[in-house]
């Protein structure tokens, strides 16, 4: 009887590990930029993107394993089916980048992009060719995001250089390395507030004030998949949190503890 026993738990043992990797396997993986907080926080696996995109699949009925990488890694991995779906930028050209075929969501938020100098500087930023002539320093594949006029610039301008730690950026601004940077409104905010209380306070005034050049229109974000009826289901659970209120809630909780910084 004992030894009964025994094989009986071994088998549910064996069940309950089998339910779980096929749990595993059936999560969509869903690629997202690792250094856009507070969007997409990787040591915390969660963000505001992160939350929404998470929020509208298991309104759907399906559960997601986010996968952090850079951007330039991003368009790769959906090549190669390392991730089922990305989560990028309206207009980005995955489809010609990848050879795939693409299935684009429903809009999930909006980011606004700026040039962001220091008020000190008096620079006169109205346009993306005002850009030219100063150390401008983007986020990383900010060139193939930011559309033809901005490609153009960052191709012709000798002291453009992009960056994958926007941390990075925020310092070099504050510590007069570089004119402009390009950069995301809550992302910039996020970091300012972050490098606020770290070491790096002591030796780089974070309280100087910036003037944020409003060149670029306001970019929607979307979720790109390579599977039709997979966007579908994601559209679905989508409109289902907007129209329940837990989207509203979600960016509201971001929104407030930035403030709150």
């Amino acid at each position: 009887m004992r030894g009964f026993r025994s094989l009986l738990a071994l088998v549910v043992l064996a069940v309950v590990l089998c339910g779980s990797v096929a749990a595993s396997a059936q999560a969509v993986r869903v690629g997202v930029g690792f250094s856009i907080a507070p969007y997409a926080i990787r040591t915390l696996d969660a963000g505001l993107e992160v939350d929404l995109i998470r929020a509208a699949f298991r309104a759907a009925g399906v559960e997601t394993q986010f996968v952090y990488l850079p951007n330039l890694r991003l368009p790769l991995a959906f090549a190669e089916g390392d991730v089922d779906c990305l989560a990028i930028s309206l207009g980005y050209d995955l489809a010609g980048r990848t050879g795939r075929r693409v299935f684009y969501s429903a809009p999930t938020l909006t980011f606004q992009n700026y040039a962001v100098s220091l008020a000190s500087r008096d620079l006169t930023i109205a346009s993306i060719g005002d850009l030219a002539g100063h150390a401008v320093l983007g986020f990383q594949d900010a060139a193939q995001y930011l559309g033809p006029e901005f490609a153009a610039m960052a191709r012709d301008n000798g002291s453009y250089a992009e960056l994958s730690d926007q941390s990075l950026q925020v310092r070099m601004l504050f510590s007069g390395r570089v004119d402009v940077v390009i950069s995301e409104l809550r992302v910039f905010r996020y970091w300012r507030n972050r490098l606020k209380s770290s070491p790096v306070a002591r030796s780089v005034d974070l309280n100087q004030d910036v003037c944020f050049s409003r060149i670029f229109p306001e970019q929607e974000r979307q979720v790109a998949f390579a599977d039709e009826t997979l966007c579908g289901r994601f559209d679905r659970g989508l409109k289902a949190i907007r129209d329940g209120g837990k989207y509203e809630r979600i960016v509201r909780s971001y929104d407030r503890a930035e403030d709150a910084q």
